[in-house]
């Protein structure tokens, strides 16, 4: 017969003695721990506690607490001893010096010492040493809080959203646009909140490309006729943060509101109705530009682009609803300020701003 494999046989642990444990607390424990009784008065220190005071438990014990924190420092901390004594479990941050004279934070608890009948003997503290969690946790929420200024003071409105397009915050300056109550649309997604048709849109479509993986970032327009009837014009830049995976986490839009520029741009461009946002604005810019550098008015600057889309006179006349004599005196009048004679050079001139 083979032999069996002999599997090893972990020892039983073993209990400790009451001896045992005290001396595991009192030397081996790194959180420094006391028992305090309800006058105040310290019965017990372990080893890392009287540390603190570079003192050894013997030195520590019976020493009152003003004794070694003092009047102004126990003032700080009395309503959470108060508590303790009073049967409840109170916790609590403060800054300790160690050894080296430096303040380290420390997340404090004082637990009630009771007796067999339950009755309120003092209380038991110990500290644990958070120092380095609490700094960058600040630090953390000190970055969040100049985040959420930058974001409040934008001239853009900001929206956070997760992987399904459910609205996790938004600035005031979207709730402000898109009249919502940030605390009741918290958690519905995009599609549900914009009075907007959402399938075929080319937001609908750019943030569709970010849930699947395809772009990380895009730009696009929407219109959204609003509750109260008005017209809002807008430009989304979106962006998606992806998880150590490489799946979407988060959406982030930040959207610029154009209406006034666009309303602007349809007031000079009325034979245009169906051109895009960006062809608006874009045409819109390079009007400002032309009327800037040639000194022409908005209405000679218009003439001068149709001339150089390859527009006859007539057909401006219609496009832009004025007479056919209005038009030959606003090509007039920007020859006259060009010092051009034909209307090739003035075509030329605008292109060379274009």
């Amino acid at each position: 017969m083979s032999a069996q494999p002999h599997t090893p046989t972990r020892p039983t642990a073993s209990r400790l003695r009451a001896d045992q444990v005290e001396t595991l607390v009192t030397h081996a424990l790194n959180a420094p721990m006391s028992v305090v009784d309800s006058a105040l008065r310290v019965v017990y220190v372990n080893a890392s506690f009287a540390r603190w005071f570079q003192r050894t438990p013997a030195e520590v014990t019976g020493l009152t607490l003003v004794d070694l924190y003092g009047a102004e420092a126990l003032d700080q901390i009395q309503g959470h001893i108060d508590r303790a004594l009073s049967g409840e479990t109170a916790h609590y941050q403060r800054q300790i010096g160690n050894q080296a004279g430096e303040a380290e934070w420390h997340n404090v608890s004082l637990s009630p010492w009771l007796d067999d009948e339950g009755q309120v003997l003092g209380f038991v503290s110990i500290a644990l040493r958070v120092h380095e969690l609490k700094i960058t946790a600040d630090a953390l929420r000190a970055a969040n809080q100049r985040l959420a200024s930058h974001m409040e003071n934008s001239p853009l409105a900001v929206l956070e959203m997760d992987a399904s397009l459910r609205l996790l915050h938004c600035s005031s300056r979207a709730s402000q646009w898109f009249a919502w109550a940030l605390d009741e649309v918290r958690g519905h997604r995009l599609p549900e909140l914009l009075p907007a048709r959402w399938d075929n849109t080319p937001l609908g479509e750019a943030l569709g490309r970010l849930q699947s993986g395809q772009e990380l970032q895009n730009r696009s327009e929407l219109t959204v006729q609003r509750t109260d009837g008005t017209t809002l014009h807008t430009v989304w830049f979106n962006s998606a943060l992806l998880d150590p995976r490489g799946r979407v986490e988060s959406v982030m839009s930040q959207v610029e509101n154009v209406t006034e520029r666009v309303m602007a741009a349809e007031q000079l461009w009325p034979e245009a109705p169906q051109a895009s946002i960006a062809s608006l604005l874009d045409r819109s810019d390079q009007m400002s530009k032309i009327c800037s550098t040639l000194k022409l008015t908005p209405a000679e600057a218009r003439v001068a682009v149709l001339l150089t889309e390859g527009h006859p006179l007539k057909r401006i006349a219609q496009m832009t609803h004025l007479s056919i004599h209005t038009v030959r005196s606003q090509v007039k009048s920007a020859l006259n300020k060009l010092t051009l004679h034909r209307q090739v050079d003035l075509v030329r001139r605008v292109m060379s701003i274009r």
